[in-house]
């Protein structure tokens, strides 16, 4: 399992990464009633905006820290799965993308069942590649 240190690192890189990308909720883009009106240029000028604060953004964006590990998972961060939650949603202890991929459709049933939390939650997962760790998936939910 990584190091705090290096899921706060990837947690930031994922949020640099969703708002640069624009794919966050935006409800200025003319589908929602609101005027339109073009997005930030920054995180901070995003979370300025009232609506934003109340609505969320849907996205990674809505995580703001980490759960410890082993504690009680907090609102709007993101925690780590079990070991055995992660055995059951993608069949080892060491998934790869693939396995994340496949899962896709039926993590979150699960995830939300074994926390018995939904909305305002994330998780987070390691994935591997070739028996060492490569990635960190966040997911969640923050929205409809």
């Amino acid at each position: 399992m990584p190091y705090q240190e290096d899921v706060s690192a990837a947690l930031k890189m994922a949020q640099e990464k969703a708002f640069r990308e624009g794919d966050y909720y935006w409800p200025y883009d003319g589908r929602f009633g609101l005027p339109e009106r073009p997005r930030p240029d920054s995180e901070d000028d995003l979370w300025e905006d009232e609506v934003v604060q109340e609505t969320l953004t849907h996205s990674v964006l809505d995580m703001f820290g980490l759960s410890r590990i082993g504690w009680e998972p907090e609102v709007l961060h993101a925690a780590p799965l079990t070991p055995e939650i992660t055995r059951e949603v993608f069949g080892s202890e060491w998934p790869t993308r693939a396995d994340y991929d496949r899962a896709s459709d039926v993590m979150w049933d699960i995830v939300a069942r074994d926390r018995g939390y939904g909305n305002g939650y994330g998780s987070y997962v390691v994935l591997y590649r070739d028996d060492a760790p490569d990635e960190i998936a966040f997911f969640g939910i923050t929205g409809d």
